[in-house]
């Protein structure tokens, strides 16, 4: 832990004292002339569209590509959400729709236990 302690140091001291000794020795002016030479210079621009168009090709590429479903949680648990449309203003009376909601369960757990085999005869 020491030794990780130590190069965590050692690396933010390094990048201060790097920022610190690079906004002092290089002027502004040195700065923007850079810039101007890289902005001028033929080779460099034609290597940036080069480069920004096959980074479009390969983004392009990449999106084309179906998405893979690796967890599928959401999947699985999809029959355990209950939409709740209770606070639905109808016309019909509540005790009617109440009656039915029941009797639409009743027949859901009917239909899921008649799958089932049942081991009590045998």
């Amino acid at each position: 832990m020491k030794k990780f302690a130590s190069f965590v140091l050692g690396a933010v001291a390094g990048c201060a004292a790097g920022f610190i000794a690079g906004s002092l020795l290089v002027s502004d002016e040195q700065v923007d002339d850079v810039k101007n030479k890289i902005k001028d210079n033929d080779k460099l621009q034609d290597l940036k569209k080069k480069y920004d168009n096959g980074t479009e090709i390969v983004k392009n590429q990449l999106a084309s590509f179906p998405k893979n479903v690796e967890d599928d949680s959401e999947l699985k648990d999809f029959d355990d959400i209950v939409i709740d449309d209770s606070n639905k203003d109808n016309d019909v009376a509540d005790g009617d729709n109440a009656e039915k909601s029941v009797d639409d369960l009743n027949n859901a757990e009917n239909d899921n236990t008649a799958s089932t085999p049942d081991n009590s005869e045998e």
